[in-house]
């Protein structure tokens, strides 16, 4: 019987396995014992291409041993890739950047779609197994999609809200050609939007939710396709599936001065929780694809370290999958993330994307404590009908 699809995960875990010294496949039955049938792979194209036309043969070889192991545990895998190639003449080679949008045939943006578009039909040749590909990463926030040389540390002339979504149509139309070319029967998703912050580029007004930029940027999205202004008039020849992440986080959040007030700066999910979501969908139906099946690429809650908080966040999860039963739009929810990260503490954590909040969403604890569940690990596994005793999975994985 195949597993509920519903039930995901999102972990970089090819990355971890160097991280932990434990091998990615092994991580994956700790993902199995609690019973997801879908994982979120990070699988950047400059980390598995020498260039657009160029694979890694060993990255392929152990991806491909990786991905064989998620098949035999009946995990649905969704590759995403939110990195890329520059051309030569921009200041960077790789990453979350673009150069000036300029459409002018030969120009460095030019050159850098049909960089993207050769990247993904050599990637995707590799991996003819994967039937699923995110093409890209919250592209409404500066952090995913700036221009060549932006720099994260001080935020100087970024892109605006139009001019990134300009650039995501463009990019989605390019990756969607790449993908299909090497394999049709692979389904595109779209990039994922997420909730903005002023700070990261969010325009709402200030009395609303920052939660409904999702719905904003799509909307954004769809009135350029069919605006007769970019490649294509058709929502098909950009995405089959949409994506977007529905964090919860209080309107202040960006203001917290201290984490100790972090255990009331969250709220229980509830009806305002799903009609983040449901706003999405209207904008969906709005436009015509209300047929298309929807991802939350990534869902979950941080307690940055306080037990009194994880304990109140894992019952969220019971919540949080009620509701989507009344949202048959979704496919599956990713939960962010598999494991903690506490080795980013020691890499400076509060400088890191997230701060301190961002060790702190695992639903495991590392190697160094035998991947002991966390509370929401067990809360997850009730609802997702894993039977293992995740303790035991734990230690036998160490061993």
């Amino acid at each position: 019987m195949a597993k509920n699809r519903l039930f995901g995960f999102g972990e970089p875990l090819t990355a971890r396995e160097a991280a932990e010294g434990v091998a990615a496949e092994k991580l994956l039955e700790l993902a199995d014992a609690v019973g997801f049938g879908a994982w979120r792979a990070w699988m950047h194209i400059p980390d598995l291409l020498e260039n657009p036309t160029t694979p890694k043969h060993s990255q392929i070889e152990r991806y491909t041993k990786l991905l064989e192991k998620a098949s035999q545990l009946d995990i649905e895998v969704m590759g995403m890739s939110h990195d890329w190639f520059l051309p030569e003449g921009c200041k960077q080679s790789q990453g979350c950047a673009v150069p000036t949008r300029d459409l002018t045939p030969g120009s460095l943006y030019m050159q850098m779609l049909h960089m993207l578009e050769e990247s993904w039909l050599t990637l995707v040749t590799c991996f003819p197994q994967v039937t699923m590909w995110q093409v890209g990463n919250e592209w409404n926030s500066h952090t995913f999609l700036h221009p060549d040389g932006f720099l994260q540390s001080d935020m100087k002339d970024p892109f605006t809200i139009d001019e990134k979504m300009d650039i995501a149509v463009d990019m989605m139309y390019f990756s969607a050609k790449g993908i299909r070319r090497a394999n049709p029967q692979a389904k595109v998703v779209s990039f994922s939007p997420c909730p903005l912050f002023p700070t990261m580029g969010g325009d709402l007004p200030y009395y609303m939710p920052m939660q409904y930029a999702i719905a904003q940027s799509l909307d954004r999205v769809y009135s350029r396709i069919v605006s007769g202004k970019f490649w294509s008039e058709k929502t098909d020849d950009y995405f089959d599936m949409l994506s977007w992440h529905p964090y919860m986080f209080c309107m202040e959040l960006d203001k917290i001065q201290s984490y100790d007030e972090v255990s009331y700066k969250f709220d229980e999910p509830g009806d305002l929780w799903k009609d983040y979501s449901d706003a999405a969908y209207r904008v969906m139906r709005k436009y015509g694809d209300g047929h298309k099946k929807v991802l939350l690429t990534e869902f979950g809650f941080t307690d940055c370290g306080k037990p009194e908080v994880e304990a109140r966040q894992a019952e969220y999860y019971r919540k949080v999958f009620e509701l989507c039963k009344k949202m048959p739009y979704i496919h599956t929810v990713h939960v962010f993330r598999l494991l903690e990260d506490t080795a980013m503490l020691d890499r400076g954590g509060d400088h890191q994307i997230g701060g301190l909040s961002e060790v702190y969403f695992g639903m495991f604890k590392e190697s160094k404590h035998e991947f002991a569940p966390r509370k929401k690990a067990i809360v997850l596994q009730e609802l997702a009908g894993g039977t293992e005793d995740l303790f035991s999975v734990g230690r036998r994985i160490i061993g």
